[in-house]
């Protein structure tokens, strides 16, 4: 039972260090997909299509 004493808060504190990391890595925008400038040219602009032709 001692031991529960001791490896709930670490376990609690290390959770809550990796939570806190995920979200730093999401704001300093890590996950940002790096290929996506040079696919972005490919990809079709509804924009660009003639919406008058059916």
């Amino acid at each position: 039972m001692d031991a529960l004493y001791l490896t709930i808060p670490l376990a609690t504190i290390l959770a809550l260090i990796f939570l806190g990391l995920f979200f730093w890595s999401v704001k300093t925008k890590q996950y940002d997909d790096p290929d996506y400038i040079a696919r972005k040219m490919i990809l079709d602009d509804e924009d660009d299509v003639d919406k008058n032709i059916q």
